[in-house]
C-alpha cells in the first residue's frame, strides 16, 4: 500500500515539474481564462484555462478581418443595405445605401469595433450571414482552430459561437502574417470615406499607446463573454501574441504578462570571422565576418553562403556574402558577411 503512495506522490510532484514552469512566471491576472504563445513556433509560454470554451465577442472580428484581406477585392465599393445594418451594439454608423470600399470597412471594423461594418463584410462576401459563417469555419479548421465554432462575423452570442483563448491565438498568428491586417490594427486613428465623405474613426485598443511595441490586435465586449482582448507584440525578432477573455482588468493582464513572457527568451550570439582567398593583391587572404544576436526560445541555426575567392581591390564594407539565420527552420534573418579591410589592387604575375 505504502509503494502506492508513494507512486502517487511521485507523480504528483513529476506533474508539477514537467507543467509548473509554463506559469510560475506570471503574476495573478483578472482574466478567466488567458493564453500567451510564441507567434513562430506556436510555444505556448503562459496559460489559465486557456482550452476552455468562452465566448470571444468582438475578438471574432479578427477572422472577419483575416478572410475580408484575403479575398482580393479591398478596392471593391460596397452599397449598404437594410440586411447589413440589420444588428446591435457598438456601429461604424452606416445607413442605407451608404456606399464604401470593402477596404474601408474593414478598417471601421477593427478600429471602431463596428458590428454593421463586420455585417456588411460578411453579406458583401459570401451573401449572407449564414453563408459567411461556413467561411469562417472552414477557415478555423484550415488553420488549427479545433475548439470553435463561429456564427457571426461580429462577435454578438448567437447559437453556439464560442472558442478558446488558446484557438484565438492561433487565429491571430495567421492572421499577423498578413501585412495589410498588422497596418490596419496598429493604426490608433485612420481617416476613411463614406458615401463621397471622409470620416476619421479611432482605435479602442489602448494599448497602442501604452506600449510603442504592440502593434494589435483586437478589444472584445458583451454582457455573456465579459472584457476580452486580443494583442500582439513585437520583441526583438519575435512576435508575442497574448489572449485575456473576461478579463476586468485587461490592460494590466496584458502588460504583465508580456514582461514576464519575455523572461522566457535566452540572448544568443552568433558571429564567425571568415579568411577568404583573394587575388590580385599583396596577400592570399581577407578577413570577412559577420555577428548579430537573437532573442530566441530555441538555439539559432546559420549557413553561410560566400564566394570561393575575391578580386583585388576590396574595400572594407564590402558584401561578400550572406549568412542565412533560422530558427525551427524558418529564416529569421539574411545577414551579410563585409570584408573588414581594405586590399588594394597589385595586379597579377606573368
Amino acid at each position: 500500500m505504502w509503494v502506492i503512495v508513494l507512486l502517487k506522490r511521485f507523480i504528483i510532484a513529476f506533474c508539477i515539474v514537467i507543467f509548473l514552469p509554463i506559469n510560475t512566471f506570471a503574476t495573478e491576472i483578472s482574466a478567466s481564462s488567458a493564453v500567451v504563445i510564441d507567434a513562430d513556433t506556436k510555444a505556448v509560454l503562459y496559460e489559465k484555462n486557456a482550452y476552455c470554451s468562452r465566448s470571444m465577442a468582438s475578438t471574432t472580428k479578427i477572422m472577419t478581418a483575416l478572410l475580408a484581406l484575403e479575398s482580393n477585392r479591398l478596392d471593391d465599393v460596397v452599397k449598404i443595405d437594410a440586411v447589413m445594418l440589420d444588428t446591435e451594439g457598438s456601429s461604424l454608423g452606416l445607413k442605407l445605401n451608404d456606399t464604401i470600399t470593402l477596404y474601408d470597412l474593414v478598417v471601421g471594423m477593427m478600429l471602431t469595433s463596428g458590428n454593421d461594418s463586420a455585417n456588411a463584410v460578411a453579406c458583401f462576401l459570401a451573401g449572407g450571414i449564414n453563408e459567411f459563417s461556413k467561411l469562417m469555419n472552414d477557415k478555423a479548421k484550415e488553420i488549427g482552430m479545433n475548439n470553435t465554432t463561429f456564427v457571426t462575423p461580429s462577435g454578438l452570442d448567437k447559437g453556439k459561437h464560442h472558442s478558446t483563448a488558446y484557438d484565438m491565438a492561433i487565429l491571430t498568428a495567421s492572421a499577423i502574417e498578413n501585412k495589410a491586417f498588422c497596418n490596419i490594427v496598429s493604426m490608433q486613428s485612420a481617416t476613411i470615406t463614406i458615401s463621397d465623405k471622409s470620416v476619421t474613426v479611432y482605435n479602442h485598443n489602448k494599448l497602442l499607446s501604452m506600449d510603442k511595441d504592440i502593434f494589435g490586435v483586437k478589444t472584445g465586449y458583451t454582457e455573456k463573454a465579459g472584457r476580452c482582448l486580443v494583442s500582439a507584440k513585437k520583441y526583438d525578432k519575435n512576435n508575442i501574441i497574448c489572449v485575456t477573455l473576461n478579463a476586468p482588468n485587461d490592460w494590466d493582464d496584458h502588460l504583465n504578462l508580456y514582461k514576464s513572457a519575455e523572461k522566457k527568451y535566452k540572448k544568443y550570439e552568433i558571429s564567425d570571422t571568415i579568411d577568404l582567398a583573394v587575388v590580385g593583391a599583396d596577400r592570399d587572404t581577407v578577413k570577412c565576418s559577420y555577428s548579430s544576436s537573437y532573442m530566441s526560445l530555441t538555439n539559432v541555426n546559420t549557413k553561410v553562403y560566400i564566394r570561393s575567392f575575391l578580386y583585388a581591390p576590396i574595400k572594407k564594407g564590402d558584401i561578400v556574402g550572406y549568412a542565412l539565420v533560422s530558427q525551427n527552420e524558418k529564416i529569421i534573418e539574411r545577414l551579410p558577411i563585409e570584408a573588414d579591410e581594405d586590399v588594394e589592387y597589385y595586379g597579377f604575375e606573368e
